[in-house]
């Protein structure tokens, strides 16, 4: 038990990787002020990081039905295509969902230095948009 604490307690300290705050930035470009995904990014680096930052937004270990996942991703977008959002979050294995389709839950992994960065930075737009 000690042994498990000690190695527990040397892995928090050890350093974080550093985000690369440059695709933080470019990701960044593609919401607007208060936070939603103004269009789908043509690069792949930064649709990665976009779709991390919806992840985010969907509440864990909860089992959702479409019609809740479509009403969270509209909120969250302004090009009005939740079912292509829906698509790319279950192809890049963010969100699970049945075979059918009829319901999805959010897949817990630690998101990349650069995607706990932008999730941060869109937090605070929202906040400071006061939609949070």
């Amino acid at each position: 038990m000690r042994a498990s604490a000690s190695a527990g307690a040397r892995l928090e300290r050890r350093p974080k990787a550093p985000a690369d705050l440059r695709a933080v930035e470019r990701a960044l470009h593609q919401f607007d002020a208060a936070g939603r995904l103004r269009h789908w990014p043509a690069r792949r680096q930064v649709r990665a990081l976009c779709l991390a930052a919806l992840w985010a937004r969907l509440p864990a270990g909860t089992l959702l039905r479409e019609v809740e996942v479509n009403a969270l991703l509209n909120a969250a977008h302004l090009f009005g295509d939740p079912a292509q959002l829906r698509r790319e979050l279950v192809s890049e294995g963010l969100v699970r969902r049945n075979r059918d389709g009829s319901d999805y839950c959010r897949v817990e992994a630690a998101p990349s230095p650069e995607a706990r960065a932008l999730i941060s930075q869109l937090a605070r737009r929202r906040k400071e948009a006061g939609d949070v």
